[in-house]
């Protein structure tokens, strides 16, 4: 194999590996933070979603979390049986359906949203202002390509 195809396999194999690694980093320590609440990391992130857009449709948090709407679905149904949501029809377009937190999902998704920020700021508390902005400019970058 010619060396620039082989530094180039090596060297995307070693940024895929490593967001890869920081990705599981952070999944294992939310889920050490948060072990008793009973949720996945996946029905935390529509928690979190809600807590900061207010009410949202099925479709927007679909597409918004980067899950097929049919698992969305699953996702909403599980936590509408633990209480943490409510799902109502629209009140201007009845074919549409709002999601919202209940009260004991805003509790849930404040305490996750502390442990998120708390695992986030320790993992990153070493980057400087420009370390942080050129990573997130550099993984933007990486997600629209």
């Amino acid at each position: 194999m010619d060396d620039s195809v082989n530094e180039d396999f090596e060297r995307t194999h070693k940024l895929v590996s490593v967001l890869g690694q920081a990705r599981q980093l952070i999944a294992s320590e939310l889920r050490a933070g948060l072990a008793d609440a009973g949720l996945n990391l996946q029905e935390r992130g529509v928690l979190l979603m809600l807590a900061r857009g207010s009410v949202m449709t099925p479709a927007a948090l679909s597409k918004l979390a980067g899950v097929h709407p049919a698992r969305m679905t699953r996702v909403l149904d599980k936590l509408e049986s633990n209480g943490l949501i409510e799902r109502a029809r629209n009140g201007r377009d009845r074919r549409l359906v709002d999601v919202s937190l209940t009260r004991e999902g805003q509790a849930v998704a404040a305490r996750n949203a502390r442990v998120a920020r708390g695992a986030w700021s320790e993992r990153l508390s070493h980057f400087s202002k420009s370390d942080f902005d050129t990573l997130s400019v550099l993984l933007s970058r990486l997600l629209d390509h």
